[in-house]
């Protein structure tokens, strides 16, 4: 995490007349043009296809655009003050922690909404109200907004030099806390719930379509045209539907979406890890962390915001299979 709570003003004059090697302008540069076009056709799909608006997707597109808005800027503005000795340093730390903290707000809403809907799934059709849920993605959006801007508050008040400095180490912990550390910890164990809950209701369903095919190898079959479902009556007399098969696809849709949930935490934490141990490190005086460190950190959050748009395209069946359209629209106009 950057952040004005994060350096001291001689630290951020150091770092603005500092010159990043070539090494990190091409790859910064690379990763912020791999970001904003992935994360803009992952916005474009989504508000452009209606088989696409479902509540899942508008917690991916809430995601989607902070992940946008990091390549956009971030790694513009740290290469643009490399070559700007006059660059406000303070502004970018503020920008860096408002779309950086929101793209994690994100991803934790995301999260604790599938988890709810999953390990909870009765509970969840009372919850999840259309105000509730967007409620959750817009306050993913201002709470981060109001952490990165709240410095502001100190930093041009009249307070005392030691007054601040105190303001400014216990909103960094706060920040470094609720933002990583949580995060980091409660995301992969409340997946690991999801995974477990998953497979079980998996296994019971199979179970349930065995017996069905069983008991329709030795029962009456009657064709509903008004339901368009197939009605089998067990030599006991009791009618079963095959509606249970029909939502095999939502099944299967769901299965995706646990899939890309455990891939987006998981790159969340290898890329975030780093950062994390270098901000208690460097807040907690315990170690001095050398410019290049810092360089590796920002190319690995950069990594995690251009690399969630090809999670969404490779696992995710709906967006997968709205982009495969896309493309071959895309190459009969070109023929």
């Amino acid at each position: 995490m950057k952040n004005d709570t994060f350096t001291t003003e001689a630290e951020s004059d150091n770092n603005s007349s500092s010159s990043l090697p070539l090494y990190y302008i091409i790859l910064a540069s690379l990763l912020a043009f791999v970001a904003v076009v992935g994360n803009g056709i992952v916005i474009y799909l989504i508000c452009t296809r209606r088989r696409l608006h479902v509540v899942t997707n508008y917690f991916v597109v809430s995601l989607a655009a902070a992940d946008f808005l990091v390549g956009l800027f971030l790694p513009t503005f740290i290469i643009a003050c490399d070559f700007w000795s006059d660059c406000e340093i303070t502004t970018y730390n503020m920008f860096f922690n408002l779309f950086t903290l929101t793209s994690i707000a994100n991803l934790f809403v995301m999260t604790v909404d599938r988890y709810i809907s999953i390990v909870h799934p009765l509970r969840y059709q009372s919850y999840a109200t259309s105000s509730r849920l967007f409620g959750a993605m817009l306050g993913s959006w201002i709470i981060p907004g109001l952490l990165s801007f709240s410095p502001l508050f100190w930093k041009f008040s009249s307070l005392e030099k030691v007054s601040k400095d105190t303001a400014t180490k216990v909103h960094a912990f706060i920040v470094i806390t609720a933002f990583e550390v949580v995060p980091t910890v409660v995301m992969p164990a409340m997946y690991a719930h999801i995974f477990r809950t998953a497979r079980k209701h998996a296994r019971q369903v199979a179970v349930q379509i065995t017996q069905l095919e069983f008991n329709s190898t030795c029962s009456q079959q009657v064709f509903n045209e008004k339901t368009n479902t197939l009605q089998i009556t067990t030599p006991t007399g009791k009618r079963i539907s095959n509606a249970s098969q029909q939502s095999k696809g939502e099944r299967r849709s769901d299965g995706s979406g646990v899939a890309v949930l455990g891939a987006v935490i998981g790159l969340f934490v290898l890329c975030w890890s780093f950062d994390t141990v270098l901000s208690f490190c460097t807040k907690l005086e315990l170690c001095i962390i050398s410019d290049g460190l810092y360089r590796v950190s920002d190319l690995f959050i950069f990594v995690n915001s251009a690399i969630n748009p090809l999670v969404y395209a490779l696992l995710k069946k709906d967006i997968k299979r709205e982009l495969s359209v896309m493309c071959c629209c895309t190459q009969r106009d070109n023929d």
